[in-house]
């Protein structure tokens, strides 16, 4: 015979049913606050957009100089210290919600829509006729008491059905930003990004698919989709067999490493260093060290992993020189430039013609852009010190400091070139 056992819960008390009601009121007060302070973020937003778009009409003037802009961007992205693009999205929204959008402005500005709600209306309405753009932000803001994703949507369906030809014209502006781009990530990885046309992209990624399923009935290796697709566009990019040895085929890529000799004779697995990357495990220095076509020296110091200085007395970078500064700056030494050394030129700090050296103390990468904005533009660098560190100067007078990727060992001139002890 089974026995059931049913046991019924007291009724709760009039204090208990106080206390839960005034922990309610609690929880919802403190909901209430969040709602209040994401309201005032939205309202700090709106004046700091109009700050910048009071800054630009003041420092650019209402008829923009190319060079004149790119000196304004730089100064609001390392004041801000954030990425240039990023400067300039800000620039183009301030300048939208003030001339185009008055309503979406106001809005925001009372902490009625979000910021993020704010931005899908200038990035959806911000190049559309003055009569259409005003009655669709109207409608719009009317819709704006939804998610940000949704709010998207919405938005966009509303405004590619409404005009075609728009569409169209987006497109081809869209499809002259076509770029491929890379990010590092950790533990030696990194993303490859590419903006590409929707068509485009989607036969490539059909591609990977037909690519990976050959892979898995060539190899059963226990591989996933995933590293199946990322290792057949590899194969693809480097024209390698995947079943090869060699890790990069028959492609030569300039790779430049940094070893500690104690890592190729495998007594350490102290960290190496890929230029334009970062650290890199030693099994991996080993590997590409291995297939190197030709071994470059390069001393560090044991004692703190930096590199020695060379001096140069002549106007011509030499190789080694050049070798130098890509490992000790890594990439544009311009605040906040991540563009590799390798895509950037290496300039004179003080010029030759004027009493300038060809050393390191007076050389640094600066990609395109930034070489131009220092020539051209009020920007300046004040110093090039001893351990790599550049210091810039603003228009404004603003100082700022950009470290190298891999610090300088200071030596005496006897020290130059000699075996590190």
């Amino acid at each position: 015979m089974s026995i059931t056992v049913v046991t019924f819960r007291d009724e709760p008390s009039s204090d208990d049913f106080a206390r839960l009601e005034a922990r309610m009121d609690a929880d919802a007060g403190v909901i209430d606050a969040i709602v209040a302070a994401d309201r005032m973020i939205a309202s700090i937003t709106a004046a700091k957009l109009e700050l910048i778009e009071f800054a630009h009409l003041t420092q650019v003037g209402p008829m923009p100089h190319a060079l004149a802009e790119r000196e304004f961007r730089a100064e609001l992205a390392t004041a801000l210290r954030i990425s240039e693009r990023s400067a300039e999205t800000l620039i183009d929204e301030a300048e939208i919600l003030a001339r185009y959008l008055p309503s979406t402005r106001a809005a925001l500005a009372e902490g009625r829509i979000t910021p993020r709600h704010a931005s899908i209306l200038i990035d959806e309405l911000g190049n559309l006729d003055d009569d259409e753009r005003a009655e669709l932000e109207q409608r719009m803001l009317d819709a704006a008491d939804q998610s940000a994703t949704s709010f998207q949507r919405a938005v966009k369906r509303l405004r590619e059905t409404r005009d075609a030809d728009q569409a169209i014209d987006r497109h081809r502006r869209a499809f002259e930003k076509r770029d491929v781009t890379t990010q590092p990530g950790r533990d030696g990885m990194g993303w490859l990004v590419v903006h590409l046309p929707a068509p485009e992209l989607l036969a490539i990624d059909s591609r990977l698919d037909d690519h990976a399923r050959g892979l898995a009935r060539l190899s059963a290796d226990g591989r996933t989709m995933a590293q199946l697709r990322a290792d057949a566009f590899v194969d693809v990019m480097l024209d390698r067999d995947s079943r090869d040895s060699r890790r990069f085929g028959d492609a030569k890529p300039t790779v430049v490493v940094t070893v500690p000799i104690s890592v190729l004779m495998g007594a350490s697995d102290t960290f190496a260093e890929l230029v334009g990357y970062g650290p890199i495990d030693a099994a991996t220095a080993r590997e590409l060290t291995a297939q190197a076509p030709v071994l470059r020296r390069m001393f560090t110091d044991p004692r703190d992993d930096a590199i020695l200085a060379l001096g140069r007395t002549r106007y011509r970078v030499t190789e080694d020189l050049r070798l130098f500064l890509a490992v000790r700056d890594g990439r544009c030494r311009f605040v906040g430039c991540f563009r590799r050394a390798a895509a950037c030129d290496v300039d004179h700090k003080d010029d030759w013609a004027e009493g300038g050296h060809t050393d390191d103390c007076n050389l640094g990468h600066l990609c395109r852009g930034h070489h131009t904005l220092k020539h051209q533009t009020r920007w300046r660098i004040e110093a090039i010190h001893p351990d790599g560190t550049v210091d810039w100067v603003s228009p404004t007078g603003r100082r700022h400091r950009s470290r190298p990727a891999r610090a300088v060992a200071t030596r005496t001139t006897e020290q130059v070139g000699a075996d590190p002890p």
